[in-house]
């Protein structure tokens, strides 16, 4: 079998029925990104920008170790093969199979992808483009302790897919769609018969990190606090340091540019004086603004050439520094992470950035709740306008905090050693790898939760799930401990979500959503009357029939062929089906218990038991109406006494 995707829409997306992203290519009147821009140099903007990442020892064909450049350090792989980028052409994303082997100066070649999504003729052709990777195991950061190899993920994989959050008709749309085929192997998948399978999902993207609302002139609509009213003013040698106006900043984007520049500039005052040379680490200090190693001279920056970024780990082998890339190579072992940088220096500013009253705060109000959120993760994070966090958990009133705690508790992780020489402290968070899990929050069942002591954990109002993820005692904690429940029957098997497999060896996320947009989103359609219709609840409605978690045994399964079994996903009984109707007696009187869990203790009904969708089951008795047909309108909470007497 083959896979392969293609650029997909939907009649009742809340952007328009006409929203398609067949292309991340500038059109004529259509800018989506500068990443193709050819530069001075010869060289496009995203090379430039990505060039850090990719060491060019192996890759362009040398046999020894380059003599780095006194002034710009070696090329890269990026800046001496590739570039310039191809228009749709992404950059390249290693094979994580192959890497765990393989030095540094190797890790931008081995099976290296370069997806070129609907190349063929931007703006009017959509071919299918395949998923050239499938990945029996995977390799997730096993260099460090806390790495793992996942086995058994068998899953395909399109790496790198250059997508931008602006459609075909210049309108902003951050859930662009894709069409996934299942065809026959080595068959095209233009011809019906060939197709297996299909599905749509959402590609998630954004770009909406607002620098510009601290690091903007006032004149610019910015507050000024990065920029006019900055805690330093000068370079090291006295020179002021002059804030850029979007009226003197570069297009197409002045005021985003203008906000980058000004971030560049009072990072060379802040810091300049102390900057050395990732080749011997010699001092190479920015003092005046003009000096080549001051980022503002350079420009194109890719902060984790510093601060190292898992997200941005190409080996995922930890931070690394690379004297053999010259001057400009990665010093990640001399300075803290980009997220303890971000979070742990932002949040010490919670007059910009306020802290989230706890869920049950009688002064958390919805009102409050989102501005809380506009002025904290939404100033970097997309929420202002891409909604990230848009599923089932953000419609319940769950929020960033509840899950990661405040922003120098995000940023406490283990990279506060590193500037000090004591090296990586594995006890503390690893950004992009150490996350809560499920269980955190989703500790147990009716029956365990009744065993547990909850006093010291938020728990939402139908008592069985809690609203964040930590103890209430430890909310103000440096470093933030979460809740474990490895025996909840909704416990993951891996460290993060998406890694996570359960029934059957199935994806939790194949059941569930991605992990922020866990379904269903809204609008979730069920105003059939609706215009609107999120283009993320596609997939789920396409597997069986309406919105939310994939509950329906038939997806997967041949209509009538389960039996009285629990063996479901978390211990479940087979759903909407006659069978069980008509004979979970028997099953009932063998193990209450088993009812209990999610039926209520005394058969009352819980959260756990609530319907997907309309039911319609057969009764043996009459009902009120005088047929034997009992309706629950979707999200019924099922109780012994709908249908009989209650016998729990």
């Amino acid at each position: 079998m083959d896979l392969v995707y293609s650029a997909s829409s939907n009649l009742r997306d809340p952007v328009g029925p006409a929203s398609i992203n067949t292309t991340s290519f500038n059109g004529p009147g259509i800018f989506k990104s500068n990443f193709w821009e050819i530069t001075d140099s010869g060289n496009t903007q995203g090379a430039l920008g990505y060039a850090s990442l990719y060491p060019s020892v192996l890759a362009v064909g040398l046999d020894s170790l380059c003599d780095p450049n006194p002034a710009i350090g070696c090329p890269s792989v990026l800046t001496a093969a590739f570039d310039p980028i191809p228009g749709d052409l992404g950059i390249p994303v290693p094979d994580p199979a192959h890497l765990p082997g393989l030095v540094v100066g190797q890790q931008a070649m081995p099976s290296a992808v370069n997806h070129a999504p609907f190349i063929t003729s931007p703006y009017s052709a959509n071919e299918p483009q395949p998923f050239d990777r499938f990945d029996v195991d995977l390799p997730f950061f096993t260099a460090l302790p806390i790495g793992t190899t996942v086995l058994g993920v068998n899953w395909f994989a399109a790496d790198g897919i250059p997508m931008l959050p602006v459609d075909d008709l210049g309108q902003s749309n951050a859930y662009p769609l894709m069409k996934v085929l299942a065809i026959s192997k080595g068959t095209p998948p233009h011809i019906t018969n060939n197709v297996l399978a299909s599905t749509e999902v959402v590609l998630p993207v954004a770009s909406e990190a607002d620098c510009q609302g601290c690091h903007a002139d006032p004149a610019d609509l910015g507050n000024g606090a990065a920029a006019n009213f900055a805690s330093v003013s000068n370079y090291a040698d006295g020179t002021p340091w002059e804030v850029m106006l979007t009226a003197d900043a570069p297009g197409p984007e002045p005021l985003l540019n203008a906000a980058k520049i000004n971030v560049l500039r009072l990072h060379d005052t802040k810091h300049g004086a102390n900057y050395t040379s990732s080749v011997d680490a010699s001092p190479l200090p920015c003092t005046s603004g003009s000096e080549v190693s001051c980022l503002d001279v350079r420009r194109n920056i890719q902060c984790s050439q510093c601060h190292y970024s898992p997200a941005l780990d190409l080996a995922q082998i930890g931070p690394v520094d690379e004297p053999e890339q010259g001057i400009h190579g990665r010093q990640q072992t001399r300075h803290i992470s980009m997220s303890r940088a971000m979070h742990g220096h932002h949040g010490e500013f919670t007059d910009l950035f306020p802290e989230m009253p706890a869920p049950s705060d009688p002064a958390r109000t919805p009102e409050l709740q989102a501005q809380v959120l506009q002025e904290s993760c939404y100033q970097c994070h997309p929420g202002k306008r891409t909604q990230c966090l848009r599923g089932a958990m953000a419609s319940g009133g769950v929020v960033c905090q509840d899950c990661h705690g405040n922003m120098k508790q995000v940023g406490n992780d283990f990279s506060k050693g590193l500037p000090g020489g004591t090296g990586l402290d594995l006890t503390r968070r690893v950004p992009w790898a150490n996350e809560p899990q499920c269980q955190a929050c989703h500790i147990g069942d009716v029956l365990t939760i009744a065993q547990a002591d909850t006093s010291d954990f938020e728990l939402a109002v139908d008592g069985i799930r809690l609203r964040q993820t930590y103890r209430k005692s430890d909310a103000m904690a440096a470093s933030l401990p979460f809740i474990s429940a490895p025996g909840s029957r909704f416990a993951e098997d891996q460290g993060l979500y998406r890694l996570s497999k359960g029934h059957g060896g199935v994806m939790c996320e194949g059941c569930h959503g991605s992990t922020y947009a866990i379904w269903p989103v809204q609008p979730d359609g069920d105003d059939v009357n609706s215009p609107f219709l999120a283009n993320d609840n596609l997939a789920a409605i396409g597997l069986q029939g309406h919105t939310g978690t994939i509950t329906e045994c038939d997806t997967c399964h041949a209509p009538g062929s389960l039996g009285l079994t629990l063996d479901g996903p978390h211990g479940m009984h087979p759903v909407n089906n006659p069978n069980w109707t008509h004979r979970h007696e028997s099953v009932a009187e063998q193990n209450p218990d088993s009812c209990r869990a999610c039926h209520g203790s005394n058969g009352e009904g819980s959260v756990l038991a609530r319907t997907a969708d309309l039911r319609i089951l057969e009764s043996h008795d009459k009902q009120p109406d005088g047929s034997k047909q009992i309706t629950l309108s979707r999200g019924t909470e099922v109780s012994c006494t709908l249908c009989h007497e209650n016998k729990l």
